[in-house]
């Protein structure tokens, strides 16, 4: 990742994740490789109608939302190809072919529809000013404890390549002030839950998609106008469940890592509580949850008292 700045926070004996500045945002060092044209080439990209754009604060049901809408496009079908395959990382992509390339491999030249996925906040994702080209834009949200309890688990599947030697303590108090990749998770959420009423853009909330996921599968191929008969809308619910996913498990792996670390975990509402002491969730609670008063957002924590 050479031209990038890169950051690693410490505190003692802890190393956090290393990182490197991406147009102002930090981003995963243990990505692969990130074009370093990237910066000047993202004013002049441009969007298509038929594009679709997965974004997400990382660990929030990035994956899980890239199959719903893969199989809402192929009808129910599974892919046998891996999630990173299917789709290509916004931020970690090359925007515009240079000479001796094959097409495919800029994302500019790439065949419709494009699916993408981006843990970008709101202002750096490309968005075109004339109506007919905007594409879709689907945002998922997760409450912030089991994001965070998520995203340690997912840094520590990397081993060697996160360079990570931290406890869950650690990373936890790294995650709420705003240090982990992406930045502030209340900073990353909001900005898109105020323009939830725009027609190109459909917010969706993990939590709601545990509880009724067949009525989530419907009202996600309503946003991207695909109409799917009842039967097959309740097949790629049956499909998307996580012990579904999960017999599958080669297509929800990073493939560029030799850890392989799954993009699956549990799938849970709640899990947080196996972590977090009653100090750190009331951390929690004062520098992310409290952003939310007055907004109309509001999550389920997998208990009534939080």
């Amino acid at each position: 990742m050479a031209g990038f700045q890169v950051i690693q926070e410490s505190e003692g004996d802890f190393k956090g994740p290393r990182q490197a500045l991406l147009c102002g945002v930090r981003v995963p060092f243990y990505a692969p490789v990130i074009d370093t044209d990237f910066e000047k080439d993202l004013s002049r990209f441009e969007t298509r109608e038929d594009d679709v754009f997965i974004v997400t604060y990382p660990k929030s049901g990035t994956t899980w939302v890239q199959e719903i809408v893969w199989q809402i496009y192929h009808n129910g079908k599974v892919s046998r190809k891996n999630i990173e395959e299917r789709y290509a990382q916004f931020e970690k992509s090359q925007l515009f072919p240079r000479p001796g390339d094959e097409p495919a491999v800029a994302l500019s030249s790439r065949p419709s529809p494009r699916f993408m996925k981006c843990h970008f906040p709101y202002h750096l994702l490309p968005m075109s000013q004339n109506e007919a080209n905007r594409s879709k834009y689907i945002y998922v949200a997760r409450n912030p404890k089991d994001v965070a309890v998520s995203y340690f688990h997912f840094v520590r599947s990397f081993g060697p390549d996160g360079d990570f030697n931290g406890t869950f303590e650690n990373f936890a108090n790294f995650f709420v002030n705003g240090k982990g990749s992406y930045g502030l998770w209340s900073d990353h959420v909001l900005p898109w839950w105020k323009r939830r009423n725009d027609p190109h853009i459909l917010f969706l909330k993990y939590e709601d998609l545990k509880k009724d996921l067949y009525f989530n599968v419907r009202r996600v191929s309503e946003f991207l106008n695909k109409s799917l008969s009842e039967d097959v809308i309740a097949k790629i619910a049956h499909q998307c469940t996580f012990g579904e996913m999960k017999k599958n498990s080669d297509n929800f792996s990073v493939k560029d890592i030799d850890s392989k670390p799954l993009l699956l975990r549990k799938g849970q509402i709640g899990d947080w509580r196996n972590y977090f002491s009653a100090e750190l969730s009331k951390k929690f609670d004062e520098i992310l949850v409290s952003k939310l008063e007055g907004s109309g957002l509001s999550f389920d924590f997998g208990t009534s008292d939080h």
